[in-house]
């Protein structure tokens, strides 16, 4: 029979092995970080969003773009010199959605991480080409809905098509006949996306909802819109409509 002083050691001994576990799970990350170099912390890191998932904020939208499913892959990691920054490369298969909107996307992120407190974070966003897309995308929405050209003209590509500011500016038979629609409603049930390294193709499928003088406005189609990188957004390099 154990004496108090034997239980009381099983019982020392017990709290110990239980702190250490809770240590484990806490600095574990960490430790694989130190162990590995900031590559395996940053990839751990952009995997560890496969579970948790993802809510990226898009400027001008009344929801966030969120994830049902996604899958980074391919990864690589370049540390800048100095080891305070780093870049990591890889594909990205994205299913989610922006508010009512169906969002699919494949192709490359490139994703710039920091080392704040001792961990490697995204210095902006998990996906920020991703973000950037579909921030452009929405903006011309709502600048669509709207009838706002001077809005839509700032997403133009400096080296767009030199026929995109005339549709912009009303010269264009689409634009002209979006106009026309009173109480529009330009809302967009998908966008697929491919992303590639300075572009992006989307097909969006689109509902048109609103009024003309002789009769209700209810139509539905599909589009295909081209884009480029200029610095850190994407732009509409061919048309907006």
């Amino acid at each position: 029979m154990r004496s108090t002083q034997d239980w009381s050691r099983l019982g020392g001994l017990f709290i110990a092995a239980l702190a250490g576990a809770v240590a484990l799970a806490v600095l574990g990350p960490r430790l694989l970080g130190f162990a590995g170099g900031p590559e395996v912390e940053i990839i751990t890191a952009l995997k560890r969003t496969e579970k948790d998932g993802l809510t990226l904020p898009i400027p001008g939208a009344g929801a966030p773009l969120t994830s049902r499913t996604h899958h980074f892959s391919r990864i690589t990691v370049a540390v800048a010199p100095g080891g305070q920054s780093a870049e990591a490369y890889a594909t990205l298969d994205f299913q989610g959605a922006l508010g009512a909107t169906t969002i699919s996307t494949a192709g490359v992120e490139r994703v710039p991480f920091v080392l704040r407190n001792g961990d490697w974070v995204p210095a902006t966003s998990q996906a920020p080409r991703l973000v950037a897309v579909v921030t452009a995308l929405e903006t011309r929405r709502r600048a669509m809905e709207a009838g706002r050209a001077d809005d839509l003209a700032r997403l133009v590509s400096p080296a767009g098509d030199g026929g995109t500011p005339g549709v912009v500016e009303g010269g264009g038979r689409e634009w002209d006949d979006l106009l026309a629609v009173r109480h529009r409603r330009y809302g967009v049930e998908s966008w697929y996306a491919r992303l590639e390294r300075d572009e992006a193709v989307v097909t969006e499928h689109y509902r048109l909802e609103g009024e003309l003088p002789d009769r209700p406005v209810d139509s539905r189609g599909a589009r295909e819109l081209s884009l480029v990188r200029v610095g850190d957004e994407f732009l509409f390099s061919l048309r907006l409509m």
